[in-house]
């Protein structure tokens, strides 16, 4: 078992979270990686972003514009499980995630954000959750990663996802966590200084 071939997707009042990428908006992403919060990456050409969609599983976070049956999304409604789909006309993508790897025994999750206007409703750590329910489903998942430098997201991945900080040490104590930076970190880096 792995992450969903078919898409999924839930709902609360105004809010949708799904991994439908039809629905993802490649300029409202590129505008987000643009912002000051989003400090971790910068734009890329869209040909270049729709490459890493494509090879990513992606959560596209949106505020429901209109419902599926074309009302207004202010009708209070219970969460659930969408039954009819959505159309991008109908969503505001206002914040993504994904996760990268073999999609059965390794899962990394990275990219993660929220437009700053969003923030604070908890949104964020909805999404965190939906990733949860997904990776409980994963019976021969050996590792979820993910990396962060911010103390409040630490705490919430280790709340919803059951995370640890990897200590990193001796080698001879057991397994390191490594990394190399690319040749697009130069950039990322630049941005930070401007």
């Amino acid at each position: 078992m792995s992450l969903p071939k078919e898409p999924r997707s839930w709902q609360k009042p105004g809010f949708l979270v799904s991994t439908d990428k039809t629905l993802l908006s490649i300029p409202s992403i590129n505008h987000a990686f643009s912002l000051d919060i989003i400090y971790w990456t910068q734009p890329v050409p869209d040909t270049i972003l729709q490459t890493i969609i494509d090879n990513s599983f992606c959560f596209g976070l949106y505020e429901i514009i209109t419902t599926a049956n074309g009302t207004d999304s202010t009708n209070e409604q219970p969460p659930q499980q969408l039954q009819l789909p959505f159309q991008a006309k109908d969503l505001k993508q206002i914040g993504f995630a994904r996760v990268v790897g073999d999609m059965t025994t390794f899962a990394y999750f990275t990219d993660l954000y929220v437009l700053p206007e969003y923030q604070g409703l908890g949104v964020g750590g909805w999404i965190i959750d939906c990733l949860a329910e997904l990776l409980d489903e994963m019976p021969y998942l050996r590792w979820a990663m993910l990396r962060t430098s911010m103390e409040k997201s630490r705490d919430a991945y280790v709340k919803r996802l059951g995370m640890a900080v990897l200590k990193s040490g001796d080698i001879k104590e057991g397994p390191v966590m490594m990394g190399r930076k690319g040749e697009g970190w130069g950039a990322v880096e630049m941005k930070g200084r401007e």
